[in-house]
């Protein structure tokens, strides 16, 4: 594990990932494996790796239009020297693994707390929970021990929260789990206040009206940003997200939604078109971030 020479001589906080106009825009290249799904690209395979590496270069190039940058340690974190000086990193905590939400998240067993400490970089760990499922003192104990030693090392810790309906991973015969009927924005607020202070940076899934997005403000005194769900094309994410800027949110966490075509840019022996590809983000997806800042701006709170 190699140590990255930045310019900050001691370490980064979370005001490093904030942008002068106050708001945070966090680009996820951390997310490799649901990237080689989309791509097709099979990474047992050398020279997929070798492409699936020169993506993530061209993507890394919109690393000046964002504020932080993750990166996971396997597949992006050779890259991370290549990110903008002036934008923040965040390395990965959880192994980028199929896992079902009712499973603990399984940390990288080579790859801690200090080692992102030593690179001048804050952590992230998604984390998929329900206050009513069975492993909820598991989770948050975990969360803790994280916050704790992130708070020794003097890194801050974004937690990335996702909250799921138990019911459809728990078994029916299972007398351990309270059954209750699964009510989104209730859980989610739920778990947002048990969770609150056993982070620096909260990310959440973008609740679907002004008042919920409100209240879960009210109940916060650290930065929440927003995160955009699978099913969603872009234009989806920018109307949800204006609405959550308007409503208190500091910004955004992103990744796979603002190049969902990436996979469309195929030669005709359907091979990748390395150079379609690069024009496509050099242009589209820029211009998305871009676009996602001005909402960002216009909407924060000084």
């Amino acid at each position: 594990m190699f140590f990255v020479n930045f310019r900050y001589t001691n370490f980064m906080r979370s005001a490093y990932l904030r942008s002068s106009a106050g708001f945070f825009a966090i680009l996820e290249l951390d997310n490799n494996r649901a990237l080689a799904e989309t791509l097709g690209l099979d990474l047992s395979m050398s020279d997929n790796v070798e492409l699936l590496d020169e993506i993530n270069r061209q993507l890394l190039t919109l690393s000046k239009e964002v504020t932080g940058v993750i990166f996971d340690p396997i597949y992006t974190f050779k890259l991370l020297t290549n990110k903008d000086q002036k934008t923040g990193a965040l390395l990965r905590l959880e192994q980028d693994k199929e896992n079902l939400p009712d499973s603990m998240p399984l940390l990288f067993p080579n790859f801690s707390l200090e080692e992102i400490s030593n690179n001048y970089a804050l952590a992230k760990l998604e984390l998929n929970y329900n206050p009513h499922e069975i492993k909820v003192i598991e989770k948050k104990q975990l969360l803790s021990e994280i916050r704790e030693y992130s708070k020794i090392l003097n890194i801050d810790f974004l937690l990335k929260l996702k909250v799921y309906d138990p019911s459809k991973f728990t078994s029916d015969k299972d007398e351990k789990f309270p059954k209750k009927d699964f009510l989104f924005e209730n859980d989610q607020l739920i778990a947002i206040q048990e969770l609150r202070s056993l982070a620096d940076i909260l990310v959440i899934q973008n609740p679907s009206d002004p008042l919920a997005m409100a209240t879960i403000i009210s109940e916060l005194d650290i930065p929440c940003l927003v995160m955009a769900d699978e099913q969603d094309d872009y234009e989806t994410f920018k109307a949800d997200f204006r609405m959550a800027m308007e409503n208190g949110a500091k910004g955004y966490c992103l990744g796979q939604v603002l190049w969902k075509e990436l996979s469309d840019y195929r030669r005709d022996d359907q091979s990748l078109d390395l150079e379609g590809i690069a024009n496509y983000i050099s242009t589209i997806v820029r211009d998305r971030l871009m676009e996602l800042n001005r909402i960002a701006s216009e909407n924060v709170a000084n």
